[in-house]
């Protein structure tokens, strides 16, 4: 009765080889980073290297490097950012398909509610090292503006994936959210652990939403529900005479 399973299984593993590398690097690895983070966070404050990256940064700062971490900052500010994300989500629900506009909108909409409630549980002060140029006065962890350069990022590089240009995407996304959360540091308002919680919270938190609005992971989980269907026993139920027969 189940002689095919196996074989149907390895076929389907087999078939759906990419997906579960995503599943794999795009999503459990981000998430045991930011696990691992957010423990040392909890339980010691933060990385050992924290404090010392900082200090590097703001010991080699210059007035060019100065305006360049004011305009990086500015660009990933929540405002501009949310702004850009309601606009590709609404211009992706006219032309392109709602299926991409849920996609778009719940990364970048759930990366920055994940941020506000991440910050909240954990309640991390900014770091006070020296004046910053750009003062911030919110919790310090994770990262927002990090988390959400990432985000769109992200959603943009798995819309763009299918397209020509989708390298373009991938290269200039990712420079994009580095250096956001560069600027976050070099400006001395967040550690580097909040900057790396930040980049890896999004990830995970988007390629979880392309896998699970991805094609291929509606045929296997069509796939598994059938191969469950298969293994369970069909239970038979009495003739009605029986049902209706006096004890």
């Amino acid at each position: 009765m189940f002689a095919d399973f196996w074989p149907r299984l390895r076929h389907a593993l087999r078939v759906h080889k990419m997906l579960l590398l995503a599943l794999l690097a795009g999503l459990v690895l981000p998430w045991v980073v930011f696990v691992n983070v957010a423990e040392d966070i909890w339980e010691h404050g933060g990385f050992i290297g924290d404090k010392q990256i900082l200090e590097f940064l703001h010991a080699h700062a210059t007035p060019g490097l100065d305006k360049l971490a004011l305009a990086l900052t500015a660009a990933g500010d929540p405002l501009p950012m949310g702004v850009l994300a309601v606009l590709l989500t609404v211009g992706l629900a006219v032309w392109g398909t709602r299926r991409q506009a849920w996609f778009f909108g719940l990364s970048v909409g759930g990366a920055m509610a994940l941020n506000v409630l991440v910050k909240v549980l954990f309640a991390r002060p900014r770091p006070a090292l020296w004046l910053s140029l750009k003062p911030a006065f919110y919790y310090s962890f994770p990262s927002g503006h990090a988390m959400g350069a990432a985000a769109v990022a992200t959603a943009l590089g798995f819309l763009l994936w299918q397209h020509r240009g989708h390298w373009l995407a991938w290269v200039l996304g990712p420079l994009f959210a580095l250096a956001v959360g560069w600027s976050r540091m070099y400006l001395g308002v967040h550690y580097p652990s909040d900057v790396l919680a930040g980049w890896t919270g999004s990830v995970g938190w988007v390629a979880g939403l392309h896998v699970l609005f991805s094609p291929e992971f509606h045929e296997l989980r069509r796939f598994w529900r059938e191969a469950l269907h298969r293994r369970l026993p069909t239970v038979v139920s009495p003739p009605l005479e029986a049902q209706s027969a006096p004890a």
